[in-house]
């Protein structure tokens, strides 16, 4: 009978050792008639994934720091956040001065030259097009 009472016991402690789910609610973010401002998105990120505020300002530096070392000279000039929107570098070539006419007043006037330049052009994705409508 003692060997009876050993399996019993064994039986026992296996099903409660066996690990409960935490079943976590999907996040829905509130509403506002007003753009967020930082502070309002980290701390709203911050309780919806149950983290610091600092890790979340933490991260958004380190994501920044990486858009601004690929859209750079060195990079690929392109990034893609999240599948969400594209953001890619353009370059604009340099122009010479030239003569042409003012549309307003119909008078000739000299265009000044302007330097190249880069410029970032953010594209939207299909996911948030279809977010917004």
């Amino acid at each position: 009978m003692a060997t009876m009472t050993k399996k019993s016991t064994a039986k026992k402690s296996t099903k409660s050792a066996k690990a409960v789910k935490v079943v976590k609610k999907a996040y829905k973010p509130t509403t506002t008639t007003k753009a967020r401002t930082r502070s309002q998105i980290i701390a709203e990120l911050a309780t919806a994934s149950d983290i610091k505020k600092t890790v979340v300002k933490e991260v958004f530096e380190n994501l920044g720091a990486m858009i601004g070392c690929d859209l750079s000279g060195r990079g690929p000039g392109v990034f893609s956040f999240m599948g969400l929107m594209k953001m890619k570098t353009v370059k604009k070539p340099a122009t010479k001065s030239r003569e042409g006419i003012n549309p307003f007043t119909g008078l000739t006037q000299v265009f000044k030259a302007k330097p190249a330049s880069k410029k970032v052009r953010v594209r939207p994705t299909k996911t948030l097009n279809s977010l917004v409508s």
